[in-house]
């Protein structure tokens, strides 16, 4: 990608449905979809681990990120949610690429976008009111840590073991992203 923020010209990396992740599913459609940008982000300390998202309802870990807001550009607001949840103040590095899916249930087609940071501050974590009462918290691994977490939970959902709708695709959407990054680092 020639830009951190290019949103032109860009294909997906990966483009999922329902019925990739649940064999089951029905075909619809009818869906009228909604775009929904989102921004991830492998995000590296000083140790060369990266920041993971869990939360006390369940057992599974994804990238620091979220939905961008209206009046921000995607890296805006990659900045902004890595901020909220881990604390930390960060650097862009690298662009990883953009990943689709079209959430039938919810009528939704995210668009996120993917990019390798490191931390340039520690500071306070400021969570949103649900991540607060899931109780989100940062666990910091090294990258073939994360890799092969990730596997497990790709495991977890093509077993149908993951009964969280939107986690599903996030685990394969946010597995991408940090196996892109070790490709980069890897170079």
């Amino acid at each position: 990608m020639s830009s951190l923020d290019d949103k032109e010209n860009s294909e997906a990396l990966m483009v999922l449905c329902d019925k990739d992740i649940f064999p089951d599913a029905l075909d619809l459609t009818s869906v009228v979809w909604k775009d929904r940008l989102t921004g991830k982000v492998v995000l590296f300390n000083e140790e060369n681990e990266i920041a993971l998202i869990g939360n006390k309802v369940n057992d599974f870990f994804l990238l620091p990120g979220g939905g961008i807001e209206n009046a921000e550009s995607v890296v805006e607001g990659v900045k902004r949610e890595c901020q909220e949840e881990t604390g930390c103040e960060i650097e862009i590095q690298n662009a990883l690429g953009i990943t689709e899916d079209f959430r039938a249930r919810d009528g939704r087609h995210c668009i996120s976008y993917g990019y390798c940071a490191k931390t340039i501050s520690y500071g306070t974590a400021v969570p949103t009111k649900k991540e607060t009462d899931i109780g989100a918290y940062v666990r910091w691994l090294s990258l073939p840590e994360a890799i092969a977490l990730f596997v497990s939970q790709e495991k977890k959902v093509k077993a149908g073991e993951v009964k969280f709708y939107n986690t599903c695709f996030n685990i394969f959407r946010d597995s991408l992203f940090v196996r892109r990054a070790q490709d980069i680092i890897q170079g």
